[in-house]
């Protein structure tokens, strides 16, 4: 079996987050051989935490969350707009958040695609990350709807939308979102 090679495009075609890359290829250059072991990087719990606690607020829709740039799943707020940015710092700075992902984990810009959830209980059963990776248009039965998730707490996209500092977002050619139709059914 002939050896794999480790370039930008197999890592992209993995679906390697573009944030990996760089120090994956220098990784492979300095000898690193745990190619194999790409396959699971969903499941590293230091790029795609469960939980966590919010360490600053970049705009109206994007945290840092420890180390990590989260972008909030679904909606959008105006990046020039302090009055959105600082409602979401009033929801979120220095306080524990969990996060449930979607579909797509990652953007184009390399932060980390998340549902955020705020005052759940101690331990909300989530999906796994890779849960629906089997098409972008056809999900699989029950994704949309996530019953043992966080009961008790709020979703932040939702709090946003109600609150007119954001607005959902549709990805065209994604498929529906988990709590798209939830968040749209707010902005009625």
């Amino acid at each position: 079996m002939p050896k794999k090679k480790l370039t930008t495009d197999w890592l992209k075609s993995k679906k390697i987050p573009m944030v990996l890359i760089p120090g994956l290829i220098l990784a492979g250059v300095l000898g690193w051989n745990g190619i194999n072991q790409l396959e699971n990087y969903k499941q590293n719990k230091i790029i795609f935490p469960d939980s966590g606690f919010v360490t600053s607020v970049v705009d109206g829709d994007t945290l840092t969350l420890n180390t990590i740039t989260v972008r909030l799943y679904g909606v959008d707020a105006p990046a020039s707009d302090a009055t959105s940015s600082n409602f979401l710092k009033s929801l979120l700075l220095n306080k524990k958040v969990w996060l449930e992902y979607d579909r797509y984990q990652d953007d184009k810009y390399g932060r980390v695609l998340a549902w955020i959830w705020i005052g759940c209980e101690e331990t909300p059963r989530f999906r796994k990350v890779s849960y629906d990776r089997r098409s972008p248009n056809n999900p699989t039965n029950g994704f949309v709807n996530n019953p043992d998730g966080c009961k008790k707490g709020k979703l932040v996209q939702e709090e946003l939308v109600r609150a007119k500092m954001a607005v959902p977002l549709i990805y065209k050619y994604k498929g529906e979102g988990k709590y798209e139709g939830r968040i749209k059914a707010v902005m009625r």
